[in-house]
C-alpha cells in the first residue's frame, strides 16, 4: 500500500492492483494537483472541502452512500456517524471510511465529530493505519481522539485536517496534537509506501502535505 497526501484531508491510497482517493478538496487554499487519476473516491461528506470529486480524473466511481463496496484489487466500508456531537444536528453526517488494500486495513474518519459507539468500533476493528483529524473546531477534541486511538489501536496514525500555512480557514495547530503522543515520525515528503518494518512499531506519521518527490 502505497499512501500520497495533499493536505487537510485529501489521500490518494494506492497498491498495484488499484488507487483510491479520498475527500479531495475545491479551492481552500491548497494546490489543487493535476490529473490525478483513480479507480474510485471515496467521500466522507458533502462539504466543498471534503467532495471536489471533479477533480479526479479516470472516470472514477464515487462512493459516498453508507453500505459495503467490493471492487477490484480493494473493498471499502462507508459507515454513517456525525460531523459534530450533537446528532448531526449542528454539521449533518459523516461517513468513516473503512478501507481493505494489499491485505492491510485503514480507516479514515473524515470530519468525524463525535467519539463512536460500540457497535460502530466494532465494524472498525483494529486497523493498521488510522487517519484522524487533530484541528479540532469542527471535529473530535484531541481527549476524544487520544480515546479513539485508545479503543482502535490501530499501529500508525496519521494526523489530518490541521492549520497551516496554506489553508484559507482556522483550524487547531498539529503541534497540539503531536505533543501529546511520545513516538512520532516526520517525514519531509506527501509520498510514504507502508512497509512491514514501518508497521513493526505503533507510532504517528506526519507526511508533508506539499506534494514532493520521495526523500
Amino acid at each position: 500500500m502505497k499512501l500520497e497526501y495533499f493536505g487537510h484531508s485529501f489521500w490518494k491510497v494506492s497498491s498495484a492492483q488499484a488507487a483510491v482517493v479520498i475527500d479531495p478538496y475545491d479551492n481552500i487554499g491548497y494546490p489543487l494537483p493535476k490529473d490525478l487519476r483513480a479507480d474510485a473516491v471515496c467521500v466522507s461528506h458533502d462539504h466543498h472541502d471534503h467532495n471536489n470529486v471533479s477533480l479526479i480524473k479516470g472516470n472514477p466511481e464515487v462512493l459516498s452512500k453508507p453500505g459495503v463496496y467490493e471492487r477490484q484489487g480493494f473493498s471499502a466500508e462507508l459507515i454513517s456517524v456525525f460531523h459534530d456531537a450533537e446528532l448531526g444536528t449542528k454539521r449533518g453526517r459523516n461517513n468513516l471510511i473503512k478501507l481493505t488494500m494489499d491485505g492491510l486495513q485503514l480507516v479514515h474518519c473524515g470530519d468525524l465529530g463525535h467519539l463512536p459507539g460500540a457497535g460502530v468500533l466494532e465494524k472498525l476493528g483494529k486497523p493498521d493505519l488510522l487517519l484522524v483529524p487533530v484541528g479540532e473546531i469542527y471535529t473530535l477534541a484531541l481527549e476524544d481522539i487520544r480515546q479513539l486511538i485508545t479503543a482502535l489501536q490501530p499501529v500508525l496514525v496519521f494526523p489530518m485536517h490541521y492549520s497551516t500555512p496554506a489553508l484559507s480557514f482556522r483550524l487547531g495547530a498539529l503541534e497540539a496534537f503531536t505533543r501529546l503522543y511520545d513516538n512520532v515520525i516526520r517525514y519531509k515528503s506527501n509520498r510514504l509506501e507502508i512497509t512491514s518494518e514501518l508497521l513493526a512499531t505503533p507510532q504517528t506519521v506526519v507526511l508533508d502535505w506539499a506534494v514532493r518527490e520521495m526523500e
